[in-house]
């Protein structure tokens, strides 16, 4: 029987349904909401009015948000099949074998897909947006259904995203089980876990940036100020959690090199201060060479980092914390300018 399980994720599987290419796809997909954003603006005889309207830049935020998950989802993809690739020399597996444990890393699971869009739908749209408080009466009413269920589809997406990247972090982690053969002195070689883990916080400051923007009268509100601050700690934490598992390996690594270190001298402390008891005063040149050489060795394990980033990386996930809280001020100060008409 042929395995019908599910190659792609379930957005990317919807996007190859078309056969065009990707950009041309989301291309029209925004095209789309955008023609029926004018559609509903239509029957509801605002066309005209249309940019008087005071929800339309959310409409437009709703569709730019879309485009933008469906545009930088691939790279996060192939971003963690490269961050898996980078166990490759580091696993005791043939070339089958560890193809097999990578496939069933990408493979999705359909069931779960679509669990994670209800619940996003059912947490988000349902608990935050609270469908039931819009107003339905103040004229605009296809244009409120418009705006309702893109907001569904947007919380449905953030659903699945959030899934979509822990299931990520979770299957990843794994490969560390295997037992890895790391070179604590080099770390290099799992520089590509580190630029993932950064590329899924750059995507969700993305995320964070575009809501900042679209915001104006709720700035200083403290549940926005507060939602904001949550979504940088997550963004934060995610940074940290999908390099655990190599951050774990590392740190056993360093621990076994030190041991090592540490037992070759004591061995050899001991045979030096045996030959100096004893007076064999030959071959102590050599002896004295051999330890420093093992000091120099534990010295530089020591200092060796146990996390898989290095200082561009840890610059960028800064620059990544500083660029939103700098929109953030920017929209603070205009909006002081607008209100006292400067």
């Amino acid at each position: 029987m042929a395995d019908e399980s599910p190659t792609y994720p379930l957005i990317e599987a919807a996007i190859r349904l078309s056969r065009l290419p990707r950009l041309w796809t989301i291309t029209i997909v925004a095209v789309v909401l955008l023609l029926l954003l004018i559609l509903m603006a239509y029957l509801d005889g605002v066309l005209a009015t249309l940019f008087e309207w005071s929800e339309l830049r959310y409409l437009l935020f709703f569709i730019v948000f879309i485009t933008y998950i469906l545009l930088v989802h691939p790279f996060m993809v192939r971003s963690r099949e490269q961050a898996v690739l980078a166990f490759k020399p580091l696993l005791s597996l043939e070339d089958d074998a560890f193809n097999k444990v990578a496939a069933n890393i990408s493979k999705p699971r359909r069931r779960s897909e679509w669990i994670a869009i209800f619940l996003g739908i059912a947490i988000f749209w349902g608990g935050i947006f609270q469908p039931w408080t819009v107003d339905w009466v103040s004229g605009n009413f296809w244009l409120t259904v418009y705006f309702v269920i893109t907001a569904a589809i947007i919380y449905g997406l953030i659903g699945w995203l959030v899934y979509d990247t822990l299931i990520g972090i979770v299957r990843v982690s794994r490969l560390s089980r295997y037992g890895l053969k790391l070179d604590i002195l080099d770390t290099e070689m799992l520089a590509p876990i580190a630029r993932w883990s950064l590329g899924i916080s750059l995507v969700f400051v993305g995320l964070l940036i575009l809501s900042i923007i679209v915001m104006w009268e709720i700035m200083l509100d403290w549940r926005t100020i507060t939602g904001y601050v949550i979504w940088i700690c997550v963004t934060l934490l995610i940074f940290f959690l999908s390099m655990r598992s190599a951050h774990r390996a590392m740190s056993e690594a360093k621990k076994h090199k030190l041991r090592l270190a540490r037992k070759q001298l004591v061995v050899f402390s001991r045979e030096l201060e045996d030959r100096v008891a004893q007076g064999q005063l030959t071959g102590m040149s050599d002896l004295s060479s051999t330890i420093t050489a093992w000091v120099t060795y534990e010295k530089r394990v020591k200092e060796a980092p146990t996390w898989p980033f290095n200082a561009n990386i840890i610059r960028r996930l800064a620059m990544s914390v500083v660029v939103p809280a700098a929109v953030y001020l920017i929209k603070i100060i205009s909006q002081f300018l607008v209100k006292f008409g400067i």
